[in-house]
């Protein structure tokens, strides 16, 4: 399998999570986000919006390289309103809240 700077995998076989891992560093502030196999449907799936999360990244720390709070705060609210919009649920179901 080929190497992705700042993107890991994750397989565990005890738990439930499999998926992608992007974090990056700067400024000893860290940018650091899950893409479940389980939500995108898949793991090609995963790994495409882990790579296009760090682009945005990398392309926003770019523009601002001395606001890195800034980029990862803005960068996280992002991600995390594509991967609850990437979540499919049954209709009448919250993604917000937890069922059990």
């Amino acid at each position: 399998m080929k190497t992705f700077r700042n993107i890991t995998r994750f397989t565990y076989e005890n738990t439930s999570f499999q998926g992608w891992r992007v974090t990056l560093c700067r400024n000893q502030r860290h940018f650091t986000r899950y893409f479940s196999d389980k939500v995108y449907g898949g793991e090609e799936a995963a790994l495409q919006a882990a790579l296009r999360a760090r682009a945005s990244v990398l392309a926003r720390l770019a523009e601002q390289p001395d606001n890195p709070s800034a980029v990862f705060s803005f960068c996280r609210k992002e991600v995390d309103a594509q991967q609850d919009s990437a979540r499919t649920l049954p209709a009448g179901m919250n993604p917000k809240r937890r069922y059990h």
